[in-house]
């Protein structure tokens, strides 16, 4: 499990397609996280509780404000398994510019999943 001086590991998977499911990929995701000694964060779990991610400006200010916190994170998951959307697309340009470490994932465990 995490500990207080766990690495923060910033989550990138879907959001946009089937929600619900995406949600409960990101919270398995996260979970794993917790699991491997990680602190998570996943932005797109925090900003769509109170920013509209139908209205393109504030969508645009989540995503942002995500890339922000990415720049204290020490390493970046990837979830590939429904495949890159745009904003994932952005997040992981951003943590390439930045020189993150991303760790790309195919699969989430099953027994995780909600």
């Amino acid at each position: 499990m995490s500990r207080p001086d766990a690495q923060k590991a910033y989550i990138c998977s879907r959001y946009v397609g089937d929600i619900e499911h995406n949600v409960r990929v990101a919270l398995a995701l996260c979970r794993m996280a917790v699991e491997s000694g990680l602190a998570p964060f996943a932005p797109h779990l925090l900003y769509t509780q109170f920013l509209d991610d139908s209205d393109t400006a504030q969508r645009e200010t989540g995503l942002s404000l995500g890339l922000r916190f990415m720049e204290v994170c020490d390493v970046v998951w990837v979830y590939l398994g429904e495949g890159v959307s745009d904003g994932m697309r952005r997040e992981i340009e951003h943590a390439r510019h930045i020189g993150k470490p991303i760790v790309l994932l195919r699969e989430v465990r099953p027994c995780v999943l909600m």
